[in-house]
């Protein structure tokens, strides 16, 4: 009898051993959320989990992520730094994995690092650009193109913004301008 008992059990054990592991396998997670084709973000921006809204990972998902691909074709985790120009045309992809090894992926999408500009130029002495949408940044940033180093009036004007440079005297001309400005602030 007792042989009996334990043989049921044993059958029992054996039974409820592949059971557990068959139903607590680990399930390969399966990403929901298509990447577009191209995708277009901020410098100084990072890639987050949920750029492109909710991504949706069903089953079991032990780590997840993104990845960019290198020069050579492999692909790398994503190091969480802000972007620049040099990851400007990078393919990424979104990951998701499970405990034993498992890995799902989202199709693979094309970064361009670029801001998004909007309205007039705005410019100082030096620079010109153009605000960014997005982010409020300096869209566009670029030195001045000035015709020429000549100093005559149509040579002082950016051909991009339309800034114009101030003249610069030398000599007998920058004396008598200061002189002229002097006296022009005594008449005031």
């Amino acid at each position: 009898m007792k042989k009996k008992i334990l043989a049921i059990v044993m059958t029992a054990c054996i039974f409820l051993t592949i059971f557990v592991s068959s139903t607590s396998a680990a399930v390969v997670p399966e990403i929901q959320t298509e990447l577009p084709i191209s995708y277009r973000i901020c410098p100084g921006k990072v890639l987050e989990d949920d750029i492109f809204g909710e991504i949706e990972i069903i089953g079991n998902a032990y780590t997840r992520g993104w990845e960019i691909k290198i020069v050579g074709g492999d692909w790398i985790p994503y190091d969480g730094l802000p972007l620049d120009e040099y990851d400007d045309g990078a393919t990424i992809r979104y990951f998701a994995a499970n405990e034993a090894g498992d890995y799902s992926y989202s199709n693979e999408c094309v970064l361009r690092v670029e801001h998004n500009p909007i309205g007039d130029y705005q410019y100082n002495g030096i620079t010109h650009w153009r605000n960014c949408d997005d982010c409020g940044g300096k869209a566009c940033l670029e030195r001045h193109t000035h015709l020429d180093d000549s100093w005559d009036a149509s040579a002082n004007i950016c051909t991009v913004c339309g800034h114009q440079r101030a003249p610069q005297y030398t000599g007998i001309k920058a004396f008598i301008t200061w002189l002229m400005n002097v006296i022009n602030s005594f008449l005031k």
